[in-house]
């Protein structure tokens, strides 16, 4: 019998018991004798192996799809523009326009989400400034604060920030990590980027860390984040953090949750 067992720190361990009857002389049963194999692992290696395969089958389809939808949603916003101005002197309208603008603006993210995780990553290098990265994520993510309140902190410390890096991939991990500290914080929020020099794999490296005042994650949560398709929200592919990883892996880079102050860090 395969049983779960789940740890107040959030864990979850998959057991398989077995149980075989003791008898007596007279072959009446006097007992019995169990074990527990823990099987978690192996649960967890068939999840990635199905996992493997369903994204063979999602990055075949969503080539031609993402292309399809993003062709028709591309005309559909042209269209929505120009009622804009037809209905600008209408604010309900207004409203109603933005709400559906802002609807096919996240359709359009989950299809690149799911074809970004599907496609090949090819890397375009170039030397820039870490900071201005962020701060361009940061400021994608305008409509996600307004009428919040959010505090938003850097702290480089002098540091050095200049690195060869893809500015347009980056700028998919900061996002990413700062929509999910946006989303898991109640106001007010305080979100801070720290910056500390490394070493990585024994060459010079540039340590970034985000922190939020959130709850933080659960053990479940911190083993499975990086995971494709897992999430803790509501609504998503829960490919986010995995896109992450190959992004910074790609650089050459590690990235990880809530490591101490020496732990893993990007590589400048």
């Amino acid at each position: 019998v395969e049983i779960e067992m789940h740890f107040p720190d959030g864990r979850v361990v998959s057991l398989l018991s077995h149980a075989t009857p003791l008898r007596d002389d007279q072959d009446e049963i006097r007992g019995a004798v169990g074990a527990f194999i823990d099987i978690t692992d192996r649960k967890r290696a068939q999840e990635r192996l199905l996992q493997t395969e369903r994204l063979a089958a999602i990055g075949q389809m969503m080539a031609g799809l993402a292309h399809e939808s993003g062709n028709a949603l591309a005309r559909s916003q042209v269209c929505l523009e120009m009622l804009t101005l037809q209905v600008e002197d209408r604010p309900k309208a207004v409203d109603l326009v933005e709400r559906i603008q802002k609807a096919q603006d996240h359709l359009m993210q989950l299809y690149e989400e799911v074809r970004g995780y599907a496609a090949p990553l090819k890397l375009d290098l170039q030397t820039t400034s870490l900071a201005s990265v962020w701060r361009q994520a940061w400021g994608t993510l305008e409509l996600a604060r307004k009428g919040r309140q959010v505090t938003f902190q850097e702290d480089t410390d002098g540091v050095d920030l200049t690195c060869s890096v893809d500015a347009f991939r980056l700028q998919q991990v900061f996002r990413n990590i700062l929509e999910n500290a946006l989303a898991a914080c109640k106001d007010p929020v305080a979100i801070t980027i720290s910056c500390t020099s490394a070493r990585l794999h024994g060459k010079p490296a540039l340590r970034v860390a985000v922190r939020d005042n959130g709850p933080g994650l659960n053990a479940e949560q911190k083993d499975r984040i990086f995971e494709p398709f897992f999430t803790t929200k509501t609504k998503g592919t829960g490919l986010g953090m995995a896109i992450a990883k190959r992004i910074v892996e790609a650089h050459g880079g590690v990235i990880a949750v809530n490591q101490p102050l020496d732990g893993p860090c990007a590589e400048a």
